[in-house]
């Protein structure tokens, strides 16, 4: 019969076999979870560049955000403002001479127009705008799926989005329903956003939108509907007009 010593050392030499197996088990599943990882790691690596790839591909052949400038230059007719003819101290309004085709096109600055009218606009159009990059990932992903549960038509449009639908995407593409329109309008607000203060971002929506009646711009909108100045509108008035630019043919 073994002694007491030998069982004891019996056992501690299968403690120590069985500890040296495990450290081998460990250290081979510790190969394979590094070989896993560079794997995985080479594979979001090729996936990452290609996507960037794409992205620059695919941006390269937007418009550039500084068309939007070049729009709104003096030296471009085509968002020209209403003739207007004074008398001979250039004082005393005579005349305004309105294109038919293009509507009554008036120009003011955003410090002039009221802050009234401003923050209606925002709360119906894009309430985050002073927040978001030029686009709204969750109203974006709100319109999608009640489109596609079939409810209301949505767009999820911000209204920078929107100015570069109205100004720099070419007017035969601007009605198409199509989510390749709406990834280029979204890459080019992200640029307009990063290059512009929202101040001037919502300067150039403010005097370029639709209100109805071929009228095109606040100014045009308050002469049209109410016979004076924007700078004049109370908020009543404000948030009538604020809500024409979803339905203007209303």
């Amino acid at each position: 019969m073994p002694s007491t010593a030998a069982i004891i050392h019996r056992r501690r030499a299968r403690r120590e076999r069985a500890a040296q197996r495990g450290s081998r088990v460990l250290r081979g599943l510790g190969s394979v979870a590094l070989a896993v990882s560079a794997v995985a790691l080479a594979l979001v690596l090729i996936v990452g560049i290609g996507l960037s790839q794409a992205y620059t591909n695919y941006v390269a052949d937007l418009p550039s955000a500084d068309t939007l400038e070049v729009a709104f230059s003096s030296s471009n007719n085509e968002f020209f403002q209403t003739t207007k003819l004074y008398d001979r101290t250039g004082t005393q309004l005579l005349y305004e001479v309105i294109d038919p085709r293009a509507g009554d096109r008036q120009w003011m600055s955003i410090d002039k127009i009221p802050k009234h009218f401003v923050h209606a606009t925002i709360a119906i159009e894009d309430k985050t705008f002073f927040e978001n990059p030029g686009y709204d990932l969750e109203g974006i992903a709100r319109a999608f799926v009640s489109n596609l549960r079939g409810g209301p038509v949505q767009g999820g449009s911000t209204i920078t989005q929107q100015l570069v639908k109205n100004v720099i995407i070419p007017p035969g593409e601007r009605a198409e329903k199509s989510y390749d329109r709406k990834l280029r309008e979204l890459f080019i607000a992200a640029e307009v956003t990063k290059r512009y203060s929202k101040d001037q971002i919502l300067e150039w929506y403010l005097n370029t939108n639709f209100y109805g009646n071929l009228a095109y711009g606040i100014d045009a909108a308050a002469r049209v509907y109410f016979g004076k100045s924007a700078a004049e509108l109370n908020l009543a008035e404000s948030a009538l007009l604020a809500a024409l630019p979803p339905y203007p043919a209303l």
